[in-house]
């Protein structure tokens, strides 16, 4: 089913609502789904190729929908179990990852990454012995922003990088300061296969994916290409969008980019972020991870936002007034993915597009300024479903 919005926790559409038609099922808050449908049907009809929108409003999935197709030219329409590679918003499955080792003694949050990875060195080994687990998911190692990306980009294998690792300066001492990370965020996987004794995809899948119902959730470039349902990324030319082929790279940092998966299955994994599935993250991980830990930098949003911080594997920030909310995005070549939320009021929304497109960042602006004018952000989320607002 390619849209509805569905009245239940999962998307095994146990109470369905096709758009367009107001009757019994549409729920406080609904405005939201409308409205954001509206504005993701807008933006495939004028100006990119397809996309695919969940929306959860008071704990519950109310839209799971795509729009346009997998390829221009093409008549394959993007449906709502459609699969995107998921870019950077496979950094919030290491952080869970790690959560649940912490929770079975097999790791600590500050685990020293040497000598914990044995052939990891760092350029200066004094600095170098003081960084932890926890400040390779929160990207406060204190190395050089990005360290190595470019390498990456450039076909040169991860583990070939990281013997050159020891080649990158630090620009402050660990856990003072913002580092946006790839190269070295993918540590974490090194560490978390190393405790778990498990190939890191592996226990991801097993651990995270399986019971979260994430039915479309896989690693790497290969499963990406054998999904029957899967988007062609897309770039910009003088002439509009052309067809690319999936870009490689950053599937060899499975931490940082390594995920490819459906709005379905992030609608599962944002139930999980609201605490729906306490016996994969409990609430007390759940505070853990979303709560800031370093101010960052969130450069494609400006003023719009404040009090920018990174928790662990998230971003938290503040919009006009409202505290709370949660994101991480991505992009690689010819894809662009959003994810944000509020757990207090258990409403947010994924955004998954086929091409490179401002679209990504105008439909979290949009989603702010939605939750701003129907969420009240003051009452739990019982009183939001009394409410009426």
């Amino acid at each position: 089913m390619s849209g509805g919005v569905v009245c239940c926790r999962t998307w095994l559409w146990c109470c369905i609502f096709i758009l367009g038609i107001r009757g019994a099922c549409a729920a406080p808050g609904d405005e939201i789904v409308f409205a954001l449908d509206k504005f993701v049907n807008q933006a495939v009809t004028s100006s990119i190729p397809g996309a695919s929108l969940a929306v959860l409003v008071n704990g519950e999935i109310r839209l799971l929908r795509g729009y346009g197709v997998t390829k221009v030219g093409g008549d394959k329409k993007i449906d709502s179990a459609t699969v995107f590679p998921l870019a950077s918003i496979s950094k919030t499955f290491a952080s869970a990852a790690t959560a649940l080792l912490v929770d079975r003694g097999l790791i600590e949050w500050d685990t020293h990454v040497v000598p914990y990875l044995e052939d990891v060195k760092f350029s200066d080994p004094d600095l170098g012995k003081v960084v932890t687990l926890r400040n390779v998911l929160s990207h406060t190692t204190g190395l050089v922003p990005q360290a190595y990306s470019d390498l990456l980009e450039n076909d040169v294998s991860y583990q070939r990088i990281l013997s050159i690792l020891n080649r990158v300066k630090f620009v402050c001492d660990p856990g003072e300061c913002y580092g946006y990370q790839n190269i070295v965020y993918n540590l974490s996987a090194d560490m978390i296969s190393l405790a778990s004794g498990m190939d890191y995809s592996q226990f991801v899948t097993e651990h995270i994916f399986i019971p979260l119902h994430m039915h479309s959730a896989t690693f790497g470039l290969e499963s990406f290409l054998n999904a029957d349902d899967r988007v062609v990324p897309h770039v910009r030319t003088k002439s509009g969008y052309a067809a690319v082929k999936p870009a490689p790279y950053y599937y060899g940092v499975p931490a940082a980019a390594g995920v490819n998966a459906s709005a379905q299955d992030l609608a599962q994994w944002m139930l999980a972020q609201f605490g729906q599935y306490p016996e994969v993250l409990s609430e007390d991980n759940l505070t853990l991870l979303h709560k800031p830990l370093i101010r960052a930098n969130q450069y494609r949003y400006r003023a719009k936002l404040s009090n920018v911080y990174y928790g662990l594997g998230w971003r938290t920030f503040d919009y006009q007034g409202i505290t709370g909310f949660v994101h991480h995005g991505g992009w690689v070549k010819g894809i662009r993915t959003e994810m944000v939320f509020n757990p207090v009021t258990q409403t947010g929304m994924v955004f998954l597009t086929n091409c490179e497109t401002d679209v990504a960042r105008e439909v979290v602006l949009e989603f702010l300024d939605l939750y701003k004018r129907y969420i009240d952000p003051g009452v739990s989320g019982d009183e939001v479903a009394t409410s009426g607002n």
